[in-house]
């Protein structure tokens, strides 16, 4: 064998190490590849769960504070009416009393005219 042969069997011997190496960092990469997007899809799917059990949490707050909201409404409406009867009621005696008032000024005014 001459020095050429010996160098052409270990170019190829080199070419086949480099392309075994190719193919298993090829391979490798792939896994790797493989590796992210099951990751991906597991983050994703967790991402969403979270979602859906936040928006499933926010729903349920936001019946609970819109029936505190419908029954403090309840209770303004309930002290509006008992407002607007006690203001009635003022005006019924305020008028009562003006009444009273004026008959009492008048039956002075006639005491005092016939004194």
């Amino acid at each position: 064998m001459t020095d050429t042969d010996n160098i052409m069997r270990s170019i190829g011997q080199l070419t086949g190490s480099v392309e075994t190496m190719h193919q298993s960092l090829t391979a490798r990469i792939g896994d790797i590849k493989e590796d992210i997007r099951r990751l991906d899809g597991a983050s994703n799917e967790r991402m969403n769960r979270m979602e859906e059990s936040l928006v499933r949490q926010i729903t349920d707050q936001g019946e609970a504070v819109n029936k505190r909201i419908d029954g403090m409404e309840a209770r303004v409406s309930d002290l509006e009416k008992e407002d607007k009867g006690i203001i009635r009621e003022i005006a019924k005696f305020s008028a009562i009393g003006g009444g009273a008032s004026a008959a009492l000024v008048t039956a002075a005014i006639e005491l005092m005219k016939k004194l």
